[in-house]
């Protein structure tokens, strides 16, 4: 597997535990893949698309209803996943940034271009373009600056 770094930052890339997370998530060896996620203290139960990227891949939960686009990069201790036992999980967008413990849940999308903060809480959908921090607050992303805006409900 070659090592590929983000096309907009690169200085993000896939480490060599990270590249074959990926690799077992594809062509999965039932005893190693279990007890390789064991050791990072990961659950992910789907095939991990090659576009996205784990800076640090530990702690990270990750439901096999959810969807990842392109180009997504996902820190430690992020959780992705259903909600009060409804299995319809987060629909996340293209060029998406979720920073450490950030959580995801429900049957929401996230759109494209979209940053969501350190420790944030997403449970409603998320439109193209903003940044979410704490829970469920949006700000608006400008060209130069950052403004903050009222949260959407």
């Amino acid at each position: 597997m070659k090592r590929r770094v983000h096309p907009y930052d690169p200085h993000i890339s896939n480490s060599l535990f990270a590249r074959l997370l990926i690799l077992l998530s594809k062509h999965p060896i039932p005893l190693l893949g279990r007890l390789y996620r064991g050791y990072l203290n990961c659950d992910i139960s789907f095939r991990l698309p090659d576009t996205v990227f784990f800076p640090h891949p530990y702690g990270i939960v990750i439901s096999s209803w959810s969807t990842l686009g392109e180009d997504v990069v996902i820190g430690q201790q992020v959780t992705i996943g259903n909600k009060n036992g409804v299995f319809a999980a987060p629909r996340i967008g293209n060029r998406v940034y979720i920073a450490a413990g950030a959580k995801v849940f429900g049957d929401i999308t996230v759109g494209d271009d979209v940053i969501i903060g350190a420790n944030a809480v997403v449970t409603k959908d998320v439109p193209s373009n903003v940044i979410v921090v704490g829970a469920n607050k949006f700000m608006a992303k400008k060209s130069d600056y950052w403004t903050a805006k009222a949260p959407m409900n």
